[in-house]
């Protein structure tokens, strides 16, 4: 029997958008921490394509001037730490760097300051010298990011060293002479200036000169 001498609570009802996934809104905020995110992982990526195509000055531009870098047990400072990055890849035939999972976290306490965990992995080739000159390797960068004068930054990388192989001679397949091939002398195909009329036609948009 109900006890009619107590109040009855109603029972709670859910709102009729519950269960129901609801649109993203984005706000000032979440737009800054876009763009916060793109300008560092901008930056991670100039530091690849600058070491792989031998290109010092774009390398460089991933750090403030006066960052610090650890590599290989050794604390420097960002020009002292790119000399000894670019006699060894300069005793190399290629080198690949591969950027994968990167996870960038802001600083909420202070807008200006930025953590990145990137991993990666990179490929080294040569032909003068031993297998062991070959390698394949595995690590991850992190690094404190912060912005000055609205560009972000590199200020402090630890790179963590996770795995090594060696990738040797004897497993390499040679590229065919007719493919074209990459260049560390600023002649690769990235390195081509745009043509007259920009970039050309987008994906998926007709050729007005008619090329297939």
């Amino acid at each position: 029997m109900t006890d009619r001498s107590r109040p009855t609570t109603p029972a709670a009802t859910l709102p009729a958008t519950a269960g129901v996934p609801q649109p993203f809104r984005s706000g000032p905020g979440e737009l800054d921490v876009l763009l916060a995110e793109r300008a560092i992982e901008r930056a991670l990526l100039r530091y690849a394509r600058g070491v792989d195509r031998m290109d010092r000055d774009l390398a460089a531009s991933a750090f403030h001037p006066d960052a610090r870098i650890t590599l290989g047990g050794t604390v420097a400072d960002r020009d002292t730490t790119l000399n000894v990055v670019f006699a060894l890849v300069a005793r190399r035939t290629m080198t690949m760097h591969y950027l994968t999972n990167v996870l960038v976290e802001l600083d909420p306490a202070q807008p200006d300051r930025a953590r990145a965990e990137t991993y990666g992995i990179a490929l080294q080739r040569s032909t003068s010298e031993p297998p062991h000159g070959n390698i394949v390797s595995g690590f991850r960068y992190v690094d404190l990011v912060t912005r000055r004068a609205g560009e972000w930054r590199v200020q402090e990388r630890l790179t963590v060293s996770e795995w090594q192989r060696v990738d040797d001679l004897a497993g390499q397949w040679p590229i065919p002479d007719a493919s074209l091939r990459g260049a560390r002398d600023g002649s690769d195909p990235v390195s081509r200036p745009w043509p007259p009329g920009g970039p050309g036609p987008g994906a998926g948009e007709p050729d007005p000169h008619g090329g297939s």
